[in-house]
């Protein structure tokens, strides 16, 4: 019968602790002693199991080709670790053996620099210090699966205002997702996790889209009740951007030198306080033709704020800042003309709604928005508006022709002899 000490020929022992039944291996490995139990009751027939694993154990030491992590995988991290590394091997720990809140941390502290949109920043930390880092901190990313996913989306609640308690929209859901896949498969890919993509079908886990009745775009009657109750110094401002379908961020951006007889230049934005080095795609870079309209406003603006670079800047004469207009201008406005509610967003998709309205060349309405191309404007601002027809005059009262025609140019045949009545009748009364 073998002893319970055997030292095997081939290296390495086979031993039994007096404190277990069990079988267990010993021997020196990089010069480091490793004992292990094989979870074998001590018998004959085990003996020779464990005997022939040592035996190939040792044939593969000496050939270079024994892997630590492979013969023992139940070892700890750190021992998979430090004979993964004296293999010459990457070490790449199993998802079991990596908690999410350990690599987000080291992945917020690596990428999270590098980001260059405020808006984007700002995004990632808040959904993933309020939302992700809570629910999954502890767990470990081989129990991050599409059935724990459907938990932590059906955990998500809106936290404040008067739908507080409410399940959170699709949109918002998707938003807090954004983050929260990158991490995870980044570190998948890092550790050459063969695991399935929980966020694969997670799509058809989130809330219904509900597709509402257009609220972002302003009738013409709705813009002048809104507009006269908001502060008569942030009027010009309002007017501005909905004659312009600037964002907040652009119109913080101005400056007096942007401007010149013939038109408005944009080259610069402000996200967030901190002034981009570039616009958010070539496309943002544009001029903006200068209108009668646009001039008296722009002429107002020099008239109040004389000594300001800006040309739209806060009444205190800091650049513009989209969150204080929101709070001290736009939502007081919105109350108390008591109009549905809509986000300075608005204004923007109001400029592109009124613009199609009246009848202006998609292409040139593409350059004035800074997209791509037809596609977007239609799919994303292109939706119709009931009855916004009956607003045409108003419209181009407010715009002015010049919005549409510039001086000296002949009158498009399109607008002259087109089949919207209400454009041909307005430009025909409007131009003579």
């Amino acid at each position: 019968m073998v002893s319970l000490n055997e030292t095997l020929q081939s290296g390495g022992t086979i031993k039994r602790r007096k404190i277990s039944e069990k079988l267990y291996v010993d021997f020196y490995y990089f010069g480091n002693r490793i004992t292990k139990s094989t979870g074998l009751d001590d018998t004959p027939q085990n003996r020779v199991k464990v005997r022939s694993f040592l035996d190939n154990s040792m044939q593969k030491i000496e050939a270079r080709t024994f892997r630590f992590a492979d013969a023992f995988p139940g070892a700890t991290r750190k021992e998979k670790k430090l004979f993964t590394e004296l293999e010459g091997q990457q070490f790449s720990p199993e998802p079991q053996h990596v908690t999410f809140g350990e690599y987000a941390k080291t992945w917020m502290n690596r990428v999270l620099p590098t980001i260059t949109s405020q808006s984007k920043l700002k995004l990632y930390e808040s959904v993933l210090n309020s939302r992700i880092m809570p629910y999954f901190k502890k767990m470990n990313f081989y129990k991050i699966t599409s059935t724990e996913l459907q938990n932590f989306i059906a955990s998500m609640k809106k936290e404040s205002g008067p739908d507080k308690g409410q399940p959170l929209s699709r949109v918002r859901i998707q938003n807090i997702f954004i983050p929260f896949r990158r991490i995870w498969e980044d570190a998948a890919d890092q550790h050459r996790w063969n695991l399935r993509n929980p966020f694969e079908t997670i799509n058809k886990h989130l809330p219904s889209k509900i597709r509402k009745r257009n609220g972002k775009v302003f009738r013409y009657d709705e813009w002048k009740d809104f507009i006269a109750c908001a502060p008569v110094f942030f009027r010009p401002h309002l007017e501005f951007l909905i004659m312009t379908g600037l964002s907040a961020s652009e119109l913080a951006g101005l400056r007096k030198e942007d401007v010149s007889d013939k038109a408005i230049t944009l080259n610069r934005s402000i996200v967030l306080g901190h002034e981009k080095e570039r616009l958010k795609n070539d496309f943002r870079y544009r001029r903006i033709p200068m209108t009668e309209a646009i001039k008296k406003l722009v002429n107002q603006m020099n008239e109040i704020c004389p000594n300001s670079p800006q040309l739209f800047p806060m009444e205190n004469g800091k650049p513009f800042d989209g969150n204080s207009f929101r709070k001290i201008v736009w939502n007081k406005a919105l109350e108390e003309s008591q109009i549905a509610y809509k986000t300075p967003y608005s204004t923007r998709h109001t400029f592109c709604a009124w613009a199609l309205t009246i009848g202006m060349n998609p292409m040139k309405l593409v350059n004035l928005m800074g997209h791509s191309s037809k596609q977007m404007v239609y799919q994303v601002y292109g939706d119709y508006v009931e009855d916004l027809e009956d607003d045409v005059d108003d419209i181009i009262r407010y715009f002015g022709v010049d919005f549409l025609i510039r001086p000296g140019k002949k009158t498009s045949p399109l607008l002259t002899y087109g089949d919207s009545v209400g454009t041909v009748g307005t430009l025909t009364h409007l131009t003579h």
